[in-house]
């Protein structure tokens, strides 16, 4: 059930014209009614401290939580960075998401680009995980199991929905194809935005994979976060999901 727009006046005024706009793109796409978890996913390389430093990021996050208002009644994203690694760093709501990115992010050094990381870690803090340990291979590094096998063994209450924002592909590409894979099984719909002046032909080959038990992902470049109107940003968030949704409950992933 959403957060209904009276108590996100009187809670946080400052989103509700964004709560309203993305009221009528859910309106819109028939997502009426579905709820969802949602995450963002922000890459935290060294090539994005400029977006970081302008507050692009964190207008970027209040609008992934004015739509988390219309999924889930808690009105709150849990917020993850990645760069050499991935990492959960606490949960923004309708009550504290001022400054927030800001907040949460201070004292992490800006690293290189690891997805493979974000998709295993967000997949594990969600509980989606196989129920046996992910086995390791040279290195320590987790090795992608087979898609064959459902991630758990009952449907979940509810999906998540994350928000995956980066500006460059990551250091290890195949490993990245892999773990993507593998986290196909877990009812994890993946919304990849790239900025920047061009496409990315990685994050295309991301939404493209056929070996996936589910078609898990979608790509949209959107360029300048700030550029974008949010009417039309938050069509792009919402491609494909509901085709997604229709197809994991086909597959049991989902009530």
């Amino acid at each position: 059930m959403a957060l209904s727009l009276d108590k996100i006046s009187e809670k946080a005024p400052g989103l509700l014209s964004l709560a309203k706009t993305a009221s009528q793109a859910v309106d819109l796409s028939g997502l009426n009614g579905q709820k969802a978890k949602v995450a963002v996913a922000l890459d935290f390389s060294g090539s994005m401290s400029k977006v970081y430093g302008s507050g692009a990021m964190q207008r970027l996050v209040e609008k992934a939580l004015a739509l988390a208002t219309q999924f889930d009644d808690d009105g709150a994203i849990d917020f993850f960075i990645f760069d050499s690694k991935a990492a959960y760093l606490g949960e923004i709501s309708i009550d504290d998401f001022a400054g927030s990115v800001d907040r949460l992010t201070k004292g992490r050094n800006m690293g290189s680009t690891n997805y493979a990381d974000a998709f295993l870690t967000i997949r594990d803090h969600f509980g989606f995980a196989p129920a046996a340990p992910p086995k390791t291979g040279f290195f320590g590094l987790r090795k992608a199991q087979p898609v064959t096998t459902l991630a758990q063994s009952t449907p979940a209450d509810i999906p998540v929905y994350v928000l995956f924002l980066t500006d460059g592909a990551p250091d290890n590409q195949s490993k990245a194809v892999r773990a993507l894979t593998e986290v196909s099984t877990a009812p994890i719909f993946w919304k990849f935005l790239s900025i920047g002046s061009q496409s990315m032909v990685f994050l295309e080959k991301l939404d493209t994979l056929t070996e996936r038990f589910v078609d898990n992902a979608n790509y949209e470049p959107v360029g300048d976060v700030d550029a974008i109107s949010d009417a039309v940003l938050f069509k792009k968030m919402l491609t494909e999901f509901p085709d997604w949704l229709k197809e994991v409950r086909t597959k049991n992933l989902i009530q």
